[in-house]
C-alpha cells in the first residue's frame, strides 16, 4: 500500500470524524487526538492499530510482511463505530448550548438593568 492510498484513507476518516463528532482538525491523527473520549473505544483502539500498522509499512522489510487488509479493517471499524452517531447532531447540540448560554447572559443583563433602573427611580 503506497502513501497516497494511506493519505486518501486518512482524509476520508478525518471527514467522517468531522461530520459525526463535529471535530475539526487538519489531519486524521489530529482529529483522533481532538476527539479524545468522544470517539468510541473501538474506534480509538482501531486508530491506535492503524498508527502501529503505518509504522510497520514505513519500514520496507516489515511492509513486505504486513497485510494492507488490516489497515482497511481498522478503517472499517472506525467507520462502523461512528455510524451510530447521526451526522450533524453534535454540531446542533453545540449550537443549542451556545445559544442557551447567550440567552442566559442576556437575561441576567436585562435583570440587572431593570434592577438598576428600579433603584435609580426610587420605585
Amino acid at each position: 500500500m503506497d502513501q497516497t492510498a494511506i493519505d486518501a484513507l486518512h482524509e476520508d476518516l478525518r471527514q467522517v470524524i468531522a461530520a459525526r463528532l463535529n471535530v475539526r482538525a487538519r489531519s486524521f491523527r489530529g482529529a483522533v487526538r481532538k476527539a479524545g473520549r468522544r470517539l468510541p473505544a473501538r474506534a480509538r483502539a482501531a486508530a491506535g492499530e492503524m498508527a502501529a500498522l503505518e509504522a510497520r509499512l514505513a519500514n520496507p522489510k516489515l511492509a513486505a510482511r504486513t497485510d494492507p487488509a488490516l489497515l482497511h479493517r481498522a478503517a472499517d471499524t472506525i467507520r462502523a463505530s461512528l455510524g451510530h452517531h447521526p451526522p450533524g447532531a453534535r454540531a446542533a447540540r453545540d449550537r443549542a448550548f451556545l445559544l442557551a448560554d447567550i440567552g442566559a447572559k442576556v437575561a441576567i443583563l436585562l435583570a440587572l438593568g431593570l434592577a438598576l433602573l428600579h433603584w435609580q427611580t426610587g420605585g
